[in-house]
């Protein structure tokens, strides 16, 4: 290796490495911002707030899905909004779990209707729209 070549690429990877800090940084404010307004719920309790709204089937999905961006600070609020509260990229909920949840309860994607543009993207109201897909 060269030495221009060496310090092109300590100069990438010094550029990664900032960039991950800057991500996780922001995540941990995103955290604690959320965190700070309102109180972390048991499963029990989320499942029990999703139930009067979705499917049961919906509110599990999005129990485990949003728990793994979430854990171990933070646990899924019903009211959260995916788009401004939690540290999710759009392109997981808009995308994959459209589609990771038609294919858990066996129906085609396209078989659920557009998201209302009027409507705000909280967990409560994803739940609603992922339940029309299987009810």
């Amino acid at each position: 290796m060269t030495p221009d070549s060496l310090i092109a690429t300590m100069v990438v990877v010094g550029g990664l490495g900032l960039l991950f800090a800057i991500a996780a940084r922001n995540t941990r404010r995103q955290i604690n911002t959320t965190f700070a307004r309102r109180k972390n719920l048991e499963q029990s309790e989320f499942l029990a707030l999703m139930y009067n709204d979705c499917a049961p089937e919906a509110a599990e999905f999005l129990w485990e899905t949003t728990k793994f961006y979430l854990a171990p600070r933070l646990t899924p609020h019903p009211d959260d909004d995916l788009f401004r509260d939690l540290p999710i990229d759009d392109e997981d909920w808009s995308i994959d779990w459209p589609r990771d949840f038609a294919r858990q309860y066996g129906f085609s994607e396209s078989d659920l209707p557009e998201w209302p543009k009027e409507q705000p993207v909280t967990i409560r109201n994803y739940g609603r729209w992922l339940s029309t897909g299987i009810r």
